[in-house]
């Protein structure tokens, strides 16, 4: 909807997905927008594991290696997990990934725009001063924060959305594990009545 509202209608749109912590549902958010999207549309879906685990590329490989970036724009069917969704990871080595990321990404997201993916989908790395996610944020359409209910303090969410914000990119707010304390038919009758 954030991309009908800007008339965003260029192909691919990069989203990243991230979170001020471990644990607070990303790769979780991250594989499922990819998966929705490839099932929902007609086009390619690409998802990027740029975390130095492989998160998000363990949920559609099943443990297996999967091929990297470089990789996809060579030789694409070895990135090919289901119907039209593509899963790469970036790398594996976490210096190599901080030190020469940013670089190495300005060369490469020419190169991605060049594809026939409709999104490319960013499963990135927590949020904070340190992390590559704030300087590649600007090449991103969107950032998605994922937040977890309850864990998160808001001053912790407000700088990290500052530190976003620097890039100039678009931040959306995803409430991850949000708890009801009122009983499902007693919120029915409060909603209906």
């Amino acid at each position: 909807g954030y991309f009908e509202s800007k008339d965003l209608t260029h192909k691919p749109k990069l989203v990243a997905v991230t979170g001020l912590r471990s644990g607070s549902g990303v790769t979780t958010t991250a594989a499922g927008l990819a998966r929705s999207l490839s099932e929902t549309g007609e086009g390619n879906v690409l998802l990027v594991d740029m975390t130095v685990g492989q998160g998000a590329a363990q949920q559609f490989t099943k443990g297996r290696a999967t091929c990297d970036l470089d990789d996809l724009l060579e030789a694409r069917s070895q990135a090919h997990v289901h119907e039209n969704l593509y899963v790469v990871t970036e790398s594996s080595n976490s210096e190599r990934l901080s030190r020469n990321l940013p670089q190495r990404f300005s060369k490469l997201v020419p190169k991605l725009k060049a594809s026939d993916f409709d999104y490319i989908i960013f499963d990135m790395p927590t949020v904070n001063q340190l992390s590559i996610t704030p300087r590649l944020a600007s090449f991103m359409d969107m950032v998605l924060l994922v937040v977890e209910s309850e864990k998160t303090d808001r001053e912790v969410v407000q700088g990290a959305c500052a530190l976003l914000a620097e890039s100039k990119v678009h931040v959306g707010l995803v409430l991850n594990k949000a708890r009801a304390y009122v009983p499902a038919a007693l919120q029915q009758q409060l909603m209906a009545g």
